[in-house]
């Protein structure tokens, strides 16, 4: 647990030096009392060497004002088949800190997941996390497609990566979102290299949110000024990315884009809340 010192120094980060002027703006449009939720954040190790611990995570979110995130592991090198041992690294995190996380498991489509799906719901895990890049697999194989229905029928949320390195999105995930109108997804990273198509083809499934972290700028303008702001929940990827730059580049998006302040509440907390009351 962060000492007292520790945690000014974390708020240092972040409201002084370089990014001072950045959060200054950013807690000016924030609404007033409101507690952020990030929909979209990682807990444990990565095969890449990131890493970010559960006390991190929590310091880093005491000193933005956010309230929960979901949290989920990242690609542990350790994951072995169906990622058990990082899954109980999310759990405990969520135990420790009780009321901060909503802890999704991580799976692999390739291997035998039933076990580690039926252990992790009879647990409690308020969602599942699918990583396609890092796991290699297209979203209409019939395994995922098997694992997203059995998520639909457990009342799961899921959510995808649809980001970076991403070749198929929308073609291969429309069949099985028609399939399971009660499936509630989240498209990390907004579906951005198909962004247009998905707006198009997800606009009329209000069980689809649309997050917005590590999304380049120019996306996020046109996400906000063609979606409903109702459909937009704000992500931040840590630690890939950091509370003060997702921050400002979502809401600077927005408002650029026309989103009136009252849509903020739900862009930066409601819109996902709404899932986990």
């Amino acid at each position: 647990m962060a000492t007292e010192a520790e945690r000014e120094q974390n708020l240092e980060v972040l409201t002084n030096g370089a990014m001072g002027e950045v959060w200054e703006w950013v807690r000016s449009k924030v609404p007033e009392g409101l507690e952020i939720f990030d929909a979209h954040a990682h807990i444990g190790a990565d095969v890449d060497t990131r890493t970010m611990t559960a006390d991190g995570m929590r310091d880093r979110m005491d000193a933005a004002g956010v309230g929960r995130a979901i949290v989920f592991a990242l690609n542990d090198p350790n994951a072995r088949d169906d990622f058990s041992g990082p899954n109980d690294v999310v759990w405990s995190a969520y135990e420790e800190h009780p009321g901060r996380f909503v802890p999704f498991f991580r799976l692999n489509p390739h291997r035998n997941y039933e076990t580690e799906f039926e252990r992790c719901v009879e647990r409690g895990f308020a969602g599942l996390k699918l990583h396609p890049v890092s796991q290699v697999f297209e979203l209409d194989e019939p395994r995922v497609v098997k694992l997203l229905g059995m998520a639909a029928e457990a009342g799961l949320p899921v959510l995808i990566h649809t980001g970076f390195a991403m070749q198929r999105i929308v073609e291969p995930l429309i069949p099985t979102v028609e399939a399971h109108p009660e499936l509630r997804l989240i498209l990390g990273h907004s579906a951005m290299i198909e962004l247009l198509e998905a707006i198009r083809a997800f606009e009329d499934h209000p069980n689809v949110l649309f997050e917005t972290s590590v999304v380049r700028a120019k996306d996020l303008y046109v996400l906000f000024s063609m979606l409903d702001p109702a459909r937009i929940a704000y992500g931040s990827d840590i630690p890939y990315g950091d509370f003060p730059s997702t921050l400002h580049a979502t809401l600077a998006a927005a408002e650029a884009a026309g989103v009136p302040d009252s849509a903020f509440t739900g862009l930066l907390s409601e819109n996902i809340r709404r899932w986990f009351p």
